[in-house]
């Protein structure tokens, strides 16, 4: 597995994830699952279509959509699905999983985390301290390089730590893009990926 994908499955682990919680929102109707709120919902059955690309997390996907209003396209996804099944086959492997995962990422992050409806609703009525807290969490919530840096790039105008957050973030990629899978590069990308975490849950 390439830096690539072990650096965004990283973010599962540091946001506080539960592995059971995993498992058991396999099934949408499990008690546990329906007891949390619907941007919670989300997150947990993206990374679980992430983690293990397969036809009943799609759907499981597709079924929250519905009931929600969101509008996806599960054919694009499948597609994705199985260009992962094939890529063993390949010479280039390991780079083409690089770009598959990019994709897959843009567009698990297709799905717009509800933090910012809320963020764009705290907005309009000018509470800003609520839309620049809702929008740093649902910077928590996406996975694709793109969106987080274009969420923080538009959030620089009212929240300036957000160039450094930024910043920081730019630097986690270099050191992920320019690195071999060591562990030692490994630990360091995880702690690096906790102090940006950290950072940005400091509203100051």
């Amino acid at each position: 597995m390439s830096l690539t994908v072990v650096f965004t499955a990283l973010v599962f682990f540091i946001i506080g994830r539960s592995i059971l919680l995993r498992w058991r929102a396999g099934r949408l109707d499990a008690a546990e699952f329906k007891q949390l709120e619907p941007a919670v919902q989300l997150a947990v059955l993206k990374e679980r279509l992430l983690e293990l690309p397969s036809e009943r997390n799609l759907q499981n996907i597709e079924s929250f959509a519905k009931e929600n209003g969101l509008a996806t396209d599960i054919n694009s996804y499948r597609q994705l699905i199985q260009e992962q099944m094939q890529l063993s086959k390949e010479k280039d492997a390991m780079a083409l999983d690089n770009l598959l995962y990019e994709r897959q990422t843009e567009w698990i992050d297709s799905i717009t985390p509800f933090e910012f409806s809320l963020a764009k609703e705290a907005k309009e009525k000018g509470e800003m301290d609520d839309f620049i807290e809702w929008s740093l969490e649902g910077v928590l919530r996406l996975y694709s390089d793109k969106k987080i840096e274009s969420a923080l790039s538009e959030l620089e105008p009212f929240y300036p730590k957000a160039k450094e957050l930024l910043d920081q973030y730019l630097s986690l990629k270099k050191t992920r893009d320019d690195s071999a899978p060591t562990d030692s590069v490994l630990d360091k990308l995880k702690a690096e990926k906790q102090a940006w975490v950290e950072a940005i849950r400091e509203l100051n």
